[in-house]
């Protein structure tokens, strides 16, 4: 399970259409992470890019985040750093790509995958586009996705996210600010995000990049604030208290 899922790129309008995808509610194993960091890496260099538009696949959940069976398999400090610098990887290519990136939300998201939507430019969701951070239910914390999330949103209700671990509907989502837009279903959301990524590539490349250097200000310590975090998450991992907690999660 943990090597299956795919991504593709596929070229429209001025913008690239980046989709992932895994049959274990779109969670993210490592390989997948990976290759999201060198799709949104390869739309970044092509010339024939203006904006990014990033979303999953099918019409249910967007992102499960990490996957759990490989979080289990963790014996050292050394691997679960690399586990969770996957997603901090993920970030750090949203941040760094000087196109705009559109992300989509069409259902929930945990964990990683709220980190994903908290890393867009502009992030869309739609009425079933619930948001849950359960790590520290199970003895970790949501380390790595943190400074996204309160760059987004603010210390406050990136606060309430992380401390309450139960699920926050896509209008709380919208009024802290996480979601700038929230559509009744995914049709009419993924309708709105390709325009929107269409629009956007009608601007300007180099105004848009350096709009997007202004937007991310304050950021150029992430590469190594992301790995510290990585490391203190790798670390908390290996405690008895979050095996028997992520094996309990995995039962439900």
């Amino acid at each position: 399970m943990t090597q299956q899922g795919n991504i593709t790129t596929e070229l429209r309008m001025g913008f690239a259409r980046i989709v992932f995808s895994h049959p274990s509610h779109n969670s993210m194993p490592s390989h997948l992470l990976a290759d999201l960091v060198r799709h949104i890496d390869e739309a970044a260099a092509n010339p024939a890019v203006r904006a990014v538009l990033l979303r999953s696949a099918g019409d249910d959940t967007f992102c499960a985040g990490a996957n759990l069976d490989e979080l289990l398999a963790i014996k050292d400090e050394a691997t679960g750093k690399d586990f969770f610098m996957g997603f901090a990887n993920v970030i750090l290519a949203m941040r760094r790509c000087p196109k705009p990136i559109v992300v989509a939300v069409q259902g929930k998201a945990i964990g990683g995958g709220v980190g994903i939507a908290a890393a867009a430019d502009y992030t869309l969701g739609c009425k079933g586009a619930q948001v849950k951070l359960s790590e520290l239910a199970i003895a970790i914390g949501p380390f790595v996705i943190l400074p996204a999330l309160i760059r987004k949103m603010g210390v406050a209700a990136a606060s309430e996210l992380c401390l309450d671990t139960e699920w926050h509907d896509s209008r709380w989502a919208r009024e802290k600010g996480l979601y700038q837009r929230v559509y009744a279903g995914p049709e009419e959301l993924f309708r709105e995000a390709r325009l929107l990524a269409k629009r956007l590539a009608e601007h300007s490349p180099a105004a848009s990049s350096r709009l997007k250097q202004s937007l991310w200000s304050g950021t150029d310590h992430w590469p190594q604030e992301l790995a510290n975090r990585a490391a203190v998450t790798g670390t908390l991992v290996l405690t008895d208290e979050a095996k028997n907690a992520l094996a309990k999660f995995k039962k439900k």
